[in-house]
């Protein structure tokens, strides 16, 4: 893995082709939680020294969420293991731009002891996301992969549905993601309307489990680059069109967890890559 990622700019050179073909190939845009309706979501890449002009607009409309609130800088840092089989099936769903497609990953906030299982699905233009909340045994069994044949007799399960795929396509951690998340919501419903920006993105490859609140050996992704996004569940507020027209904002691709395939491995990896660390923990 190149130490140069680390410190240069993503404008400068190689490293700029292979940021601006990371962002192309990711198709754009126990606590249970069942899986919520159907959701809009569009992303924008921008300079982070803007965020701070971008949140002034806001804030006539929106709020802090309550995460936001109480944390230094107003944010939250978002930890996130991704799950994959040997050959990145799901990342080239994405950058195939499959239209039905679904990803699973645990996921943790700041240095809080609570994980999640995610699976989040697109249906067309759509997305829908299950959780639920993991326990000691639930996490032991997917670290040590033991009880797989269990899933086969519960498949609507989240935590069914990934040792299943552990079992039958040996799915297993293949990229930790993390940034630092300030979140914006409308007062009162949180789940009608989100903006978020996300910042200081970094991560790594063939994570262990237990790793996932590790920072040492992290690479920066996104030098000097925020993402932000907009959710939504059905009609677009008049504000947020008058935020994309008045800073100018494109709507593209840009999946996190794509970007640290294609920066830390390939635009295109291969089979070989995957196999190497299957069951190897």
């Amino acid at each position: 893995m190149s130490t140069d990622l680390k410190t240069r700019n993503p404008r400068d050179g190689r490293l700029a082709a292979r940021l601006s073909a990371a962002l192309r190939s990711a198709e754009s845009p126990g606590d249970v939680r069942q899986p919520s309706t159907g959701r809009h979501e569009f992303k924008y890449l921008i300079r982070s020294e803007r965020c701070a002009e971008i949140a002034a607009f806001l804030s006539p409309h929106l709020e802090l969420d309550k995460y936001s609130q109480s944390r230094p800088r107003d944010s939250y840092t978002v930890r996130s293991i991704y799950y994959d089989s040997p050959s990145f099936a799901c990342y080239y769903e994405k950058a195939n731009g499959e239209k039905n497609r679904r990803k699973y990953r645990v996921r943790t906030y700041n240095d809080s002891g609570a994980t999640f299982l995610e699976c989040k699905q697109r249906r067309g233009g759509t997305y829908t996301k299950a959780k639920v909340r993991l326990d000691a045994e639930s996490l032991s069994a997917l670290r040590d992969r033991r009880g797989l044949d269990r899933s086969i007799a519960e498949p609507s399960a989240v935590l069914g549905q990934l040792l299943l795929r552990m079992d039958r396509w040996d799915y297993q951690p293949t990229g930790l993601v993390v940034y630092d998340r300030t979140a914006y919501v409308y007062p009162g419903q949180q789940e009608t309307i989100r903006v978020t920006f996300d910042r200081n993105l970094r991560g790594r490859v063939f994570p262990m489990l237990d790793e996932i609140h590790q920072e040492s050996e992290l690479v920066s992704l996104l030098y000097g680059w925020t993402i932000l996004e907009v959710k939504f569940n059905d009609i677009v507020p008049r504000f947020l069109g008058r935020l994309v027209t008045r800073f100018g904002l494109q709507r593209q691709a840009c999946s996190k967890y794509g970007v640290c395939i294609a920066l830390l491995l390939d635009e295109n990896p291969t089979k070989e890559e995957g196999w190497n660390h299957v069951c190897v923990r």
